[in-house]
This record gives C-alpha cells, sequence and structure tokens, in this order.
C-alpha cells in the first residue's frame, strides 16, 4: 500500500470515529439532560392509553387507540425555551395490535365499555310506525341503524332516502348475505348516498351466515340486548357501556322509545351511530 493510499485510509478511519465518538457525546449529554430526565420520567407515569380489543372464542369488544409521548419532538420543543414544561409535551397516536379493522371472523358483541356509549339498532321486517319512530328520534336529536329487509329496499326507495337525510345509517337485513346480495344493495345505496353496506346483524351466531359476512366484508354484529316488548325495563335493567340495542317497529317499541332514550341519557351516556360506537 502506497503512504499515499495509507495517510487516506487513516484520515477516513479517524474521521469515522470522531463522527461515532461525537454522537455517543451528543446521546449521552441528552440522556443526561434534566429536560429528558422529566420527560422519560412523565411518559412513564402517564403510560400508554390504548387498549387491546377483547376477544373471547369467537366474539370480539374492540379495542381503543391510545396515546403517548413524541419524546424526540418534546424535547426538541422544549429544548428551544431552555427548561420542561409539560404544556409542550408532544403527544403521538398508538393503535392496539388486537383489533377489529379487517376482522371479519369474530361476532362484535358490543362497543368498547371504556366509552359512555351505547347504540340503537332497529330491525324492519315491515315499514309499519317508521316515519312515527323518525319523528321520535328526530326531536331526541340522535341517529340509529336500520337493518331493512331487501323487499323494502326495493319497494320503498324513499322511506330510504327519508332515513337517510334524518342522519341515519341503512343496513341489509338478510338471511344470507350472499355477495351478490351485498353487491346489489350496496349499488342502491350509493344511488342515493354516499354510504356503503358495513354490518350484518347475526343475531344466533350463526357461523354460515358469518363465513358470507366474511366473504362480503361485512361485520357481523350480535345485539348486546333486545326487546320487542316493555323496551323501558329491558334498557333499565340490562344497560351497560357499549351496549348495542336491538329494538322492533311495533307500537309498543314506539311508546317507550322517547322513554328509554331519556333514560340512557340520564345515565350519561350518548346514544351514537354503531359505526362511532365500534371505532378504536
Amino acid at each position: 500500500m502506497s503512504k499515499k493510499t495509507f495517510n487516506i485510509v487513516i484520515s477516513f478511519v479517524l474521521i469515522c470515529f470522531s463522527f461515532y465518538y461525537t454522537n455517543k457525546v451528543i446521546n449521552v449529554s441528552r440522556i443526561n439532560d434534566p429536560i429528558m430526565i422529566e420527560i422519560i420520567k412523565y411518559d412513564e407515569m402517564l403510560n400508554d392509553s390504548k387498549s387491546e380489543a377483547i376477544l373471547i372464542d369467537n366474539s370480539i369488544i374492540p379495542g381503543l387507540k391510545g396515546e403517548k409521548i413524541d419524546i424526540e419532538k418534546s424535547y426538541s420543543k422544549m429544548k428551544k425555551v431552555g427548561k420542561f414544561d409539560k404544556n409542550l409535551l408532544v403527544f403521538e397516536e398508538t393503535t392496539p395490535q388486537n383489533t377489529i379493522k379487517n376482522n371479519y371472523d369474530n361476532f362484535i358483541v358490543s362497543g368498547n365499555k371504556g366509552k359512555n356509549e351505547v347504540s340503537i339498532i332497529m330491525e324492519l321486517q315491515d315499514t309499519n310506525y317508521v316515519e312515527e319512530f323518525l319523528n321520535v328520534i328526530n326531536k331526541k336529536n340522535i341517529t340509529i341503524t336500520f337493518f331493512v329487509t331487501e323487499e323494502i329496499f326495493n319497494d320503498n326507495i324513499d322511506l330510504i332516502k327519508l332515513m337517510i337525510a334524518f342522519g341515519n345509517d341503512v343496513e341489509l337485513l338478510s338471511n344470507k348475505y350472499s355477495i351478490y346480495e351485498v353487491n346489489k344493495y350496496n349499488s342502491i345505496l350509493k344511488l342515493v348516498s354516499d354510504k356503503r353496506l358495513n354490518y350484518c346483524l347475526n343475531r344466533k351466531k350463526d357461523e354460515e351466515l358469518l363465513d358470507n359476512c366474511k366473504e362480503s366484508k361485512l361485520y357481523s354484529i350480535v345485539p348486546t340486548l333486545e326487546s320487542s316488548t316493555y323496551l323501558y325495563n329491558s334498557i333499565k335493567n340490562n344497560l351497560e357501556n357499549g351496549s348495542i340495542i336491538l329494538i322492533k317497529n311495533n307500537k309498543s317499541t314506539l311508546i317507550e322509545l322517547s322513554s328509554s332514550v331519556n333514560y340512557i341519557l340520564q345515565k350519561g351516556k350518548k346514544i351514537v351511530p354503531l359505526k362511532k360506537l365500534l371505532e378504536e
């Protein structure tokens, strides 16, 4: 090796070592910086607020997104002012590892019980009292999810439009949920709104229906509680955070819906659309 080449190699090694040593010194200095120490201490105290989805047999309850401190960004902001200030903390979103997103293999039986939210869903086999229900729902300033049959979709498109105009969601009620059915009624739904089908109503945890829904990329919903009569008592005795409440369009339910909604709200719970209830 020539002397010139040797000197170049030595210079390169010294530069690399100097760079490595400088980084080491900077990292040690940062770790021992009182600002960094306080940030890390605060981060350990807060922990990550996310919660994982709960899987029991073939049922799932959604988890919750959380947040944790972005240590590097927080340190950078505080270093500019020269002191620790919790008001300058920067947070980043964290997501559960176990999630319902794209999880079509399990029955969703509830929303997350850490949120003071419930949803009301209605099974429509016919159109009796629907407009009366819509008036009550609108006066209470809430929205619900209607599961409607193929016949209602086919013969009462104006009613579907009215439900959506009131801010409610519309889903298909089927005994099969075949890909053909789902595609057909997705197309109809898109004609009257920008929405698409998202859920199957699977009250009996039917595995065959679950498989069909999975093929159609729909989530299978199993109500937490359901009532066709004595709605108020049913809610009073069984209401909990995350409840998916299935009701029917009959006169008994219509009479008790207003007082039942009042009871839910008095218990400090929000009535939210199904999609929001199941958000993580």
